[in-house]
């Protein structure tokens, strides 16, 4: 089976896609199958461009042109999405012919190109719900939900969910959102296959001296951590105001690694009030991020309301891999709350409530047999639903059910001949 991956983003970029679906390819390589993963030449945070084709472990990486303004401008992020569009489509029309076409919603409505394009040369194509668009547009404010601009994305993002063959979504909430979108017709094309983490990274870090904890002076604070992109959908207002609250406990450290569009509203906040608990430090190298999630005792996933189902924090799977117990903050009814609650792997606390906030963590920092043991839950629970392994088999079986019966057949047989081959 021959297998593309569109996504605005891949390796070596940092970002939450770029890494999922780099694993992702990874292991398909490894069982088998050929992979090419068609991305632009940016960055998600800037820097030098990539090059224009390049191989990585077995998966041949083809990068389409694109204008590279960034995010510091909505007109300049629509330049950048319409040439990668553009630059996409050329590409996909000219590479060799995939069995299937695996488009996320980076940049919203890619998926397009992968059916337009895709299925003029003959191939299926999967639709990898990574964020429900335009509806977190609107969630957000950034969109008026009757402007005409909104109803034209609407229209477009369900033209794609229901013309591809198959539709992966992250969870159980997501699933819902899609099919009030799409009617109960559409339940049996819907997959549900939750991120992941890879066991083997955070494996080669357990039982190693931590070098970030000496880097950065962590060894007698109580730190909490927020680990990722630091944006819109994030709920950091509760926090913040719980890092206010703590502001005399100085054992207690608020730490946040990453960068993102609110980066310089929390670094505002902590100046304001002039917060010493309170630091901030840039995305650590991808090799980094077990010891830096290893240095957190209670590690904070945000989520703002309204967006449950329109977005899933993916950080999530790494603390539980990293034995770390989640405070989740913002919209209960997201998968995440829903896990943390159900599994005893944390604590969820409402948008708005800083005070319970402050409480739960001061009690954590005064009873680590507590907090011990919600790790520990935390890590069995990794190991039992969201290692990599797992997320990859579930992934195949799609791709697979994506193509036609007469292709699945013979695909099978050709396997057969090379297995007795000598």
């Amino acid at each position: 089976m021959r297998v593309l991956i569109l996504n605005q983003f891949f390796y070596p970029d940092h970002s939450a896609t770029s890494q999922l679906m780099t694993d992702l390819a990874e292991s398909l390589v490894e069982r088998g199958v050929e992979v090419t993963a068609l991305a632009g030449r940016s960055r998600y945070n800037g820097g030098a461009p990539l090059p224009p084709h390049a191989s990585y472990r077995g998966i041949q990486i083809e990068r389409a042109w694109a204008t590279s303004f960034g995010k510091g401008s909505a007109a300049g992020r629509l330049s950048d999405y319409l040439s990668f569009y553009v630059g996409a489509a050329w590409m996909l029309a000219r590479l060799p012919r995939h069995d299937v076409v695996m488009a996320l919603t980076t940049p919203p409505l890619i998926g397009l190109v992968a059916l337009v394009v895709g299925r003029a040369r003959g191939m299926r194509s999967v639709a990898l719900v990574e964020d429900v668009y335009p509806d977190i547009a609107v969630a957000l404010g950034a969109l008026g939900p009757r402007n005409p601009l909104t109803r034209a994305l609407d229209y477009l993002g369900r033209l794609i969910l229901r013309r591809s063959e198959r539709i992966v979504v992250l969870g159980d909430c997501m699933r819902e959102r899609i099919l009030a979108k799409l009617g109960e017709s559409a339940a049996g094309r819907i997959d549900v296959i939750r991120n992941w983490a890879d066991r083997a990274q955070f494996e080669q870090s357990r039982d190693r001296e931590n070098p970030f904890i000496a880097e950065h002076d962590l060894k007698d604070r109580f730190v909490v951590l927020f680990s990722g992109n630091l944006g819109r959908v994030n709920e950091f207002e509760t926090v913040l105001e719980a890092a206010r609250i703590l502001h005399d406990s100085r054992e207690i450290l608020f730490l946040f690694v990453g960068e993102g569009a609110r980066c310089a509203e929390i670094k505002s906040f902590g100046e304001r009030h002039g917060l010493e608990n309170l630091r901030l430090l840039p995305y650590q190298p991808r090799e980094a991020v077990p010891h830096s999630l290893a240095a957190g005792h209670a590690l904070l996933v945000t989520l703002a309301e309204g967006l449950a189902g329109l977005s899933v924090p993916s950080k999530a799977y790494a603390i539980l891999a990293a034995g770390r117990p989640i405070l989740y903050v913002g919209d209960r009814r997201s998968d995440v709350a829903r896990m943390v609650e159900e599994e005893g792997c944390g604590a969820v606390v409402a948008a708005g409530a800083s005070e319970q906030l402050a409480r739960i963590i001061t009690d954590w920092a005064n009873d680590r047999a507590k907090l011990q043991e919600l790790g520990q839950r935390a890590r069995l629970l990794f190991e039992k639903r969201f290692c990599r392994e797992r997320a990859v088999t579930a992934y195949l079986k799609t791709l697979e059910g994506s193509l036609g019966a007469s292709r699945r057949d013979q695909l099978a047989a050709t396997a057969g001949l090379k297995e007795k081959a000598p």
